[in-house]
């Protein structure tokens, strides 16, 4: 398991907010619907001092990730962690 610094998970927060889609309203309610980024957002958030991400929530960042300005060492970290975790 690697440790995460603060830095590392405001990285990962302002990376993803850029990569965000518009939020998509409700049909029925007309309220924006909480989508998985913003989930992953709000975790991270309130994470920075101790973010141990499931092997579900990596797969998902790195997913975003590949295709980003994120730093290459802390993608190559977030890679290495998802291998050693079951």
């Amino acid at each position: 398991m690697s440790n995460y610094t603060p830095e590392e998970v405001n990285m990962l927060i302002k990376m993803i907010k850029a990569k965000v889609p518009a939020r998509q309203p409700d049909i029925v309610s007309g309220k924006p619907l909480l989508i998985k980024t913003e989930r992953t957002i709000k975790f991270l958030d309130s994470r920075h001092k101790h973010f141990n991400p499931t092997k579900e929530m990596l797969a998902y960042i790195i997913g975003i990730a590949e295709n980003s300005d994120l730093d290459p060492a802390l993608l190559k970290k977030m890679k290495e962690d998802l291998l050693t975790k079951r």
